[in-house]
């Protein structure tokens, strides 16, 4: 076995085993101390898939453990609709079974805007602290048809504005916690004594401390579990779930398999081929259409071609086939919403210029690296071999060794020692000349005097 192909099995073993250990890694959530009664979970973070996998799991670890109180600590822009969405589901389901679901939104300077301001109406109870912000909540709705903005926009309101409502139990004020979809208003909370959330009875309780710990204790004192934080399986989905690094992770991947077809290494492939799979489970996560997923891997495969054109015509077809594929991520509708989901979406990665130059400039970079990676193959195999082993046939040395006929013995060519062979019994020191090599031994034959 080369050291190439040892080298490329040990790189195979080792991501293997990073996956089976992300795997146990996500199966398993820190445990809560045996006394506690609270499981406390704290988000940081824009309600993304990664958030959604943590706040559900976490649901799931506290329910599995009999704990009747979760505390969400929250602290976010806002985010994507349907990870919204199935955050609600959860703890509808946990308040569903008679326990209690707490929104904790700290420390000083918290704010839970967006898709987390219907993640805290749908709570049981809401808590904050002053210096902190809930609301503006007006969905940002992608791919609307030409001459439909204003009715569609209309629709979408109206539909987040009456499922904010049914979310909002009767002991808040709806008509407040609607007029964060409908006008996108936000209520603050400078101090105990004027908290504007707390007067309009959007929140529910209002702790005179800053920090998060201080909250903590006076809500659930000794009784609080450890607090929970992400994981690397919700980390690892938070990131591939931004569909601008899915693309350039998919370009990336394409080249690095045709550099390594060019100067095979076999690593390179096996590491280009890891990011295209990365790109496209992250292409998954996020929703993209069939159809853009599609073209991304046409794309690739005319890149591919340009094994057999040579020319860049074909890689330049394949990036361009990809760059469209890669905007219909962001252009095409979403799936249709269920019969209970409102119609809009929250606001959703976009791509902007930078991802314009960096794709521009990788695909620019796949076109003339594909060329150039020819040229210079090209050239390498045009250039006569440094070490042609049939010129040594006709160098004429002397044997070291007795020779029988048909095996093996030793001889003196050129200054260098070789093993040699000779069709006719000969003795140490007769002068020989090469007449053929075969492998790594040369055929010699006595020399007239």
């Amino acid at each position: 076995m080369s050291s190439q192909l040892r080298v490329a099995h040990k790189t195979s073993a080792l991501l293997l085993a990073a996956v089976i250990l992300l795997i146990i890694q996500s199966s398993l959530s820190p445990p809560a101390r045996a006394s506690s009664s609270y499981y406390v979970a704290a988000m940081n973070a824009n309600i993304d898939p990664g958030a959604e996998d943590f706040v559900v799991s976490s649901i799931n670890d506290a329910t599995s453990q009999g704990i009747h109180n979760f505390i969400l600590i929250l602290d976010t822009f806002g985010g994507n609709g349907q990870n919204m969405d199935n955050i609600i589901i959860a703890i509808s389901r946990y308040r569903g079974a008679g326990n209690n679901f707490t929104t904790l939104i700290a420390p000083f300077g918290a704010h839970a805007f967006s898709a987390g301001a219907y993640i805290a109406e749908a709570s049981t109870n809401i808590t904050i602290v002053p210096g902190t912000t809930i609301g503006s909540a007006t969905p940002i709705v992608y791919g609307i048809p030409t001459g439909e903005e204003n009715t569609t926009l209309t629709k979408d309101i109206n539909g987040f504005s009456s499922f904010m409502i049914s979310i909002t139990p009767s002991y808040r004020n709806s008509n407040a916690t609607a007029l964060m979809v409908t006008k996108g208003r936000s209520y603050s909370c400078q101090s105990i004594n004027s908290c504007e959330a707390l007067n309009n009875h959007v929140v529910d309780k209002v702790i005179n401390v800053s920090s998060t710990n201080d909250a903590l204790l006076a809500i659930c004192g000794s009784q609080c579990g450890d607090i929970h934080n992400p994981g690397i399986r919700s980390v690892f989905l938070s990131i591939l779930s931004d569909p601008n690094l899915d693309g350039i992770l998919f370009l990336l991947g394409t080249f690095a398999i045709l550099a390594d077809v060019y100067h095979p290494t076999v690593i390179i492939s096996v590491v280009g081929a890891s990011a295209i799979a990365l790109a496209l489970v992250g292409l998954g996560v996020f929703g993209a259409s069939i159809v853009s997923t599609v073209l991304m891997l046409i794309g690739a495969l005319f890149i591919f071609f340009e094994l057999k054109t040579h020319h860049g015509i074909s890689a330049t077809i394949g990036v361009v086939i990809f760059i469209v594929g890669f905007i219909l991520v962001f252009s095409l509708p979403a799936p249709a919403p269920g019969p209970n989901q409102p119609t809009g979406t929250l606001p959703n990665p976009v791509i902007g210029i930078l991802t314009y130059i960096i794709l521009g400039l990788v695909g620019g970079g796949v076109v003339f690296g594909s060329v150039y990676l020819y040229k210079v193959r090209e050239t390498i195999m045009r250039r006569p071999l440094s070490i042609n082993p049939k010129a040594i046939i006709g160098k004429e040395g002397y044997l070291t060794s007795d020779v029988k006929a048909g095996e093996y013995g030793t001889a003196t060519i050129s200054s260098e020692d070789y093993t040699v062979s000779s069709s006719e019994n000969l003795q140490k020191g007769t002068k020989v000349r090469v007449k053929d090599v075969q492998g790594l031994k040369l055929s010699v034959e006595k020399m007239e005097q």
